[in-house]
C-alpha cells in the first residue's frame, strides 16, 4: 500500500531542556491520509532533539479511515529520524481492524515539503 499524509495540526512541548541547547519533546499531530488508506491520523511522538536541531523520535499513530472502501483502523509503532530538514519513520503495523492480516506489516515514511510525506506498507 502506498499514498500521502498530509499534517495537519502540530503541538509540541518541551519536556526537559539541557545545558548543551538539546532537549526532549512531547508531539501531538494530526495527519490526513490519501492513497490506499484514506482517512485521518493521530499520532504521539517522544522526540530527542540534540544541538544541531536533529531528533530521533518514537510513538504510535492510529489511523481511522478505509482501505479499498473497508472501514478500518490501525494502530503503526513508529522509530523515526528528523534529519537536515527531512522527517523519516520506519513503522509496524501493531492492530489492525477488521483487517488483521496487516498485523506485523511493515512500512516506512519520508517527509517531502509542506507537511507532506509519502508512506508505502508492504
Amino acid at each position: 500500500m502506498q499514498g500521502t499524509f498530509l499534517i495537519q495540526d502540530w503541538q509540541e512541548s518541551i519536556q526537559k531542556q539541557f545545558d548543551d541547547g538539546s532537549k526532549l519533546s512531547r508531539a501531538e499531530i494530526k495527519q490526513n491520509y490519501s492513497g490506499q488508506i484514506d482517512g485521518h491520523s493521530e499520532v504521539y511522538y517522544l522526540m530527542n532533539y540534540n544541538t544541531d536541531g536533529d531528533a530521533c523520535f518514537c510513538g504510535f499513530e492510529y489511523i481511522s479511515g478505509t482501505i479499498s472502501d473497508k472501514e478500518c483502523k490501525l494502530e503503526l509503532k513508529h522509530d523515526g529520524q528528523f534529519k537536515n530538514g527531512v522527517a523519516s519513520s520506519k513503522f509496524v503495523v501493531v492492530n489492525a481492524t477488521p483487517l488483521k492480516s496487516l498485523i506485523g506489516k511493515t512500512g516506512h515514511f519520508e517527509s517531502t515539503e509542506s507537511g507532506q510525506a509519502d508512506y508505502y506498507i508492504s
